[in-house]
């Protein structure tokens, strides 16, 4: 189940008697509200948007178990699928509504390995995906892998791959990731169950797997974030009658849902499953709501954010100022007064003829020239400077909620 802005959709496997096909269906409804009323998206009764195919090919009869993740706009479902009521095997498929779907592959992407008899002959299905970093995160039951139980097959096996048809997949064994061999591909069981669900939590930093072991109870296993053999954090024991599921609530990208209140260590866990059934005639049915809130106690102090060392700026050396020779004032020199000459009196020499040419006139001293000073009026230079993690110890089970509903699905003759 996703909750995509507050709305609860969820996509689940039901007989619907109006189905093209006999077999397995898979369902959808939503609500507002994780109790309920879950119904079509024009509050009717859940619509069938994917069942089989009719024909001979892997899902031609059944179609079930189906895990949706979100993943760039584009809506994924991994299901399992058989036909003439065979060995089952994983299919994927598309939708940009999560209404309407296209298959996505010409086969199944997982098929029984047959690594060994546990007499359990259901085969490859029961897939969950989470979207991580870039990565599609599988986990699915094969009750014929190397790493099941021996006595029942149960067993859940992990794989990732960059794409969603899991295409150059890694395989997590007992040394971690590795690329995957036919040899290696069912090698190590991360968790002892069946029909599990899981996602991941940001704020713990880990793996939530849902499952069952035993009657009366729903079970949260903790995984390592990298290395899915490491349990950093206790397992948690939901009680209530338990049939088949679970389902847990996820953001599209299978991620667990934040705490409103932000508080640290906190993470509110939703889970939806059966709780009655099967009987003669009728699948698991009557779905219920269970809420918890896991506390993990955990050093929420934030790393100090580190000062950065700022870059010294260089000092440059100050550009002295220009002291300019102050400029003289210009002293011209004085002009003298003119002082003529004083004109003799004429005085004649006396003759006995007196001469009519006169005695020049002396010539008058001329006046200086004016020594105008040079011009030295250039302007002064400018002056200036330049500038210039978290540790988990354990969990808490903080407080529990539920709120049950009936969603049954009505079944027919798979004849």
């Amino acid at each position: 189940m996703l909750n995509e802005g507050g709305l609860y959709r969820m996509w689940y496997c039901a007989q619907d008697p109006e189905g093209a096909v006999p077999g397995d269906d898979i369902l959808y409804a939503e609500s507002t509200n994780p109790n309920g009323p879950f119904t079509a998206p024009d509050g009717g009764d859940p619509w069938i948007v994917f069942e089989g195919t009719g024909g001979g090919g892997f899902d031609g009869q059944h179609t079930c178990d189906p895990s949706v993740v979100k993943v760039d706009g584009t809506y994924y479902m991994y299901y399992g699928a058989a036909v003439n009521d065979g060995e089952t095997s994983i299919g994927v498929a598309r939708s940009a509504d999560g209404i309407t779907w296209e298959r996505f592959h010409d086969g199944p992407i997982i098929v029984p390995s047959h690594q060994q008899d546990t007499g359990n002959t259901y085969g490859a299905g029961q897939p969950s995906v989470v979207h991580r970093d870039g990565m599609f995160y599988m986990i699915f039951t094969d009750t014929t892998g190397a790493g099941a139980l021996p006595e029942n097959g149960a067993g859940q096996f992990a794989w990732r791959a960059p794409n969603p048809t899991f295409d150059n997949t890694e395989v997590f064994t007992a040394d971690g990731w590795q690329p995957y061999t036919p040899e290696n591909s069912r090698s190590f069981s991360v968790a002892n169950a069946f029909s599990a669900d899981w996602q991941y939590s940001d704020e713990l930093e880990s793996f939530i797997i849902a499952h069952n072991n035993e009657p009366g109870s729903t079970k949260l296993t903790f995984l390592g974030a990298d290395n899915l053999a490491e349990h950093p954090y206790n397992q948690v024991q939901i009680d209530g009658a338990f049939v088949e599921g679970p389902g847990i609530v996820s953001t599209p990208d299978k991620h667990a849902v934040d705490d409103p209140n932000a508080e640290c260590g906190r993470v509110p866990v939703d889970v939806m499953h059966a709780s009655s059934g099967p009987s003669e005639g009728l699948p698991p049915q009557d779905l219920v709501h269970k809420g918890i809130d896991v506390i993990a106690s955990m050093d929420c102090t934030p790393d100090p954010t580190p000062t950065e060392t700022p870059t010294p700026t260089e000092t440059p050396t100050s550009t002295p100022t220009a002291t300019p020779t102050a400029t003289p004032t210009a002293t011209p020199t004085e002009t003298p007064t003119e002082t003529p000459t004083e004109t003799p009196t004429e005085t004649p020499t006396p003759t006995e003829t007196p001469s009519a040419t006169p005695t020049e006139s002396p010539s008058e001293t001329p006046a200086p020239t004016e020594s105008t000073p040079p011009d030295d009026d250039e302007n002064l230079p400018d002056t200036g400077v330049g500038s210039g993690p978290v540790a988990g110890l354990g969990l808490a089970l903080i407080a529990a909620a539920a709120g049950a509903f009936a969603l049954n699905r009505r079944a027919r003759n798979t004849a």
